[in-house]
């Protein structure tokens, strides 16, 4: 056997400066990242870190200031903090809307922004307005030192805006109500139904363009007209106080009042005429759900009971013609051939025949004994008032003759009374 021959090893010998040079060396050599590409050593991510942090310090300051300066700018545009003193004349033409005074005054040097001019007047609502902002044409003098809001006043007529309290009672119809306005001295017969049956009211009531008006109704507007009291600015246009109440009305004919038209399978224009009916035939609120029931229930069972019966939808044809308020009926009249004449025409009437209560409009589509959860023999289809104004009902015709004159022979002996009295 060979012997193998040991061979001593010896490492190398290094100073401390080779040492420290070598450390210095792997400092400033890229490394491989994860993915084997070549990365720096800390020191150089410090200065990258450094460099991007300088540079987005920069770019916030820049735009801070550019901001600011057009802030500045916009602003003193607006409220004319500080603009020089220079007059102009300005031609205002008729029925000019804020954007056109906008691009007039823009095109003058007026203002410097005429865009800011017409997006401050949009956010203000100024073309809604018209009792405040009602642009008057004619050559004005302004000056470019005025803010926005002096600009816009400088085309209004100078006048002092009076208001007034006026309280629209439950129940009127379209033609009572504008003979509240026109004796204040606010508009003629005339201009009231012409505003009423066509003004134009924008997108503002949507719920305007589902009214059928070839129904043969005499008001686009009656049953939308909510009564109650209200604050009016005192000499406008009559559209003006229509949208005070078209407003009200909107604001409480809710989602959930006409979700609860929707389930009862009616439209709005049908529920404010069987509201309609109810406030001109219950005296009391109490009574309400009782007329409200027994109009469901004909309207329920048509094959039966196809006519409403109901006085007060000929009461309404009637004081319309007449320009008169009718208040008792002949035999004749039950036979008048006439739309609202629910005595001859079969189910709805072709419109409302008043403005409604809430409480009203409520019971119409809650009456006090649903159809479907009411026993066919315990369905009320009848009903009168009697002579202290609380409703009479009945089931059968027979028992409605039978109420019928029994309230005609206590009226004939009330009658009596008085003339004994006498």
């Amino acid at each position: 056997m060979s012997k193998i021959k040991k061979t001593e090893l010896k490492m190398p010998e290094y100073s401390a400066e080779d040492y420290k040079k070598a450390i210095t060396e792997l400092d400033e050599q890229p490394e491989d990242d994860f993915f084997g590409r070549k990365t720096f050593t800390e020191t150089g991510s410090s200065v990258t870190a450094i460099i991007k942090a300088i540079i987005y310090i920069v770019f916030v300051v820049s735009v801070s200031a550019a901001l600011a300066y057009f802030a500045i700018v916009f602003v003193n545009d607006v409220f004319a903090f500080v603009k020089e003193d220079k007059e102009y004349e300005i031609t205002i033409p008729e029925y000019v809307t804020a954007d056109e005074i906008g691009d007039l005054l823009g095109d003058a040097g007026v203002v410097n922004y005429p865009k800011i001019f017409k997006l401050y007047a949009k956010l203000k609502n100024v073309d809604e307005k018209e009792v405040t902002y009602k642009f008057e044409a004619g050559t004005y003098t302004v000056n470019s030192n005025m803010n926005y809001d002096e600009l816009l006043l400088s085309f209004v007529k100078s006048t002092v805006i009076t208001t007034f309290r006026m309280t629209i009672p439950e129940g009127l119809t379209v033609d009572e109500i504008i003979q509240l306005f026109v004796d204040k001295g606010i508009g003629t017969t005339e201009s009231w139904i012409d505003t009423i049956n066509n003004y134009d009211f924008g997108d503002s009531f949507p719920f305007i363009y589902d009214i059928d008006t070839e129904s043969g109704r005499y008001y686009r507007l009656e049953g939308y007209l909510f009564p109650d009291t209200y604050e009016f600015y005192s000499n406008q246009e009559e559209a003006y106080y229509l949208r005070k109440l078209l407003k009200r009305f909107n604001d409480m004919f809710n989602s959930s009042i006409r979700q609860k038209c929707a389930s009862s399978g009616i439209t709005m224009d049908q529920a404010l005429i069987i509201a309609s009916i109810i406030e001109k035939e219950a005296y009391y609120p109490s009574n309400y759900g009782q007329v409200s029931s027994v109009i469901w229930n004909r309207l329920k069972n048509s094959e039966k009971y196809p006519r409403l019966e109901c006085d007060s939808t000929i009461i309404y044809t009637l004081s319309h013609s007449s320009g008169e308020r009718v208040t008792e009926l002949s035999l004749a009249d039950l036979e008048l051939d006439d739309p609202f004449n629910s005595y001859v025409y079969p189910g709805y009437v072709p419109g409302p025949i008043c403005n409604p209560s809430f409480n009203a409009i409520y019971y119409a589509l809650n009456p006090d004994y649903v159809f479907e959860e009411t026993a066919e023999d315990e369905r009320y289809y009848f009903f009168i008032t009697d002579l202290d104004n609380y409703v009479v009902l009945a089931k059968t015709r027979e028992e409605h003759n039978a109420n019928v004159k029994q309230l005609n022979e206590e009226k004939e002996l009330l009658k009596k009374k008085n003339e004994t009295v006498q």
